[in-house]
């Protein structure tokens, strides 16, 4: 049995929630119990070979998956760190959460946009945040 992953080990000193690194290691812990399961079914070598295989194939697939999913929403983006080694920064998955869904990001917002007393001041923060988001491509 693997040992249980804490999603408060994925919250950085900023407070960020690194979402990519902790859905990756889900997955992967959830590969490692299947592929221990199936060393226990099997004594045959071709056999554990060949089904080890299918298990990584089939469970890194589906992260990519998830990851592609993810990022055309704009919660996850590329770490843009190296395939070829392992990124302590990332932790293999090779996304990072948006900077835009980090918490004070999500703050500041919601404090612009909060119900005030004010609703000429209203308008025109919505009005900005339009103007902001058409001028990145967003609307």
């Amino acid at each position: 049995m693997s040992k249980p992953i804490d999603w408060r080990d994925y919250v950085d000193k900023a407070g960020d929630f690194e979402l990519a690194s902790y859905l990756y290691t889900v997955i992967l812990s959830l590969m490692k119990t299947s592929l221990d399961m199936g060393t226990m079914l099997s004594s045959d070598s071709a056999r554990l070979r060949a089904y080890k295989e299918q298990i990584k194939s089939n469970f890194k697939g589906q992260w990519l998956e998830i990851a592609q999913a993810l990022e055309s929403f704009d919660i996850i983006v590329p770490c843009g760190c190296s395939t070829d080694d392992y990124c302590r920064i990332c932790r293999g998955s090779r996304y990072r959460l948006n900077a835009a869904l980090a918490p004070d990001e999500i703050r500041e917002i919601a404090l612009a946009l909060s119900d005030t007393d004010d609703p000429e001041l209203a308008r025109k923060l919505q009005d900005g945040l339009d103007l902001a988001m058409r001028q990145v491509g967003r609307q």
